[in-house]
């Protein structure tokens, strides 16, 4: 019968995970960003991310488009205070930002006539 260090390790390594998460977060246990919160929205930026560990790879790769970090947390299946530290270390090497949704750039200028046109009629 297996013990139960030697099947989370397997269990771990089947997933790809080689780096415990106390590890990736240098042992913190809180972000040092007192404003993250699980509703704070985080887009990633333009960075090479050869260099990152595959969890930060996938925070970033599930923050193309805005998203909050309670949505993250449920994407990765991570504990909502790891995914803010891993998100407060991802902020502090400048591989996101945080914002919200409307922030966005609108560059379609069709629908914003549109809708100028629309509250105008009104």
């Amino acid at each position: 019968m297996m013990d139960f260090d030697a099947r989370r390790h397997r269990d771990d390594a089947e997933q790809g995970q080689l780096v415990p998460l106390y590890v990736l977060v240098n042992g913190r246990t809180t972000p040092r960003n007192a404003s993250l919160d699980l509703a704070t929205q985080v887009v990633a930026l333009p960075a090479d991310t050869t260099v990152l560990e595959p969890e930060y790879r996938e925070i970033l790769w599930q923050c193309r488009q805005w998203m909050s970090i309670a949505e993250i947390s449920a994407y990765l299946q991570r504990p909502l205070t790891v995914v803010k530290v891993l998100v407060d270390i991802l902020l502090e090497q400048d591989y996101v930002a945080l914002g919200s949704a409307a922030q966005r750039t609108v560059y379609d200028r069709a629908l914003l006539e549109t809708l100028l046109g629309g509250l105008q009629r009104l």
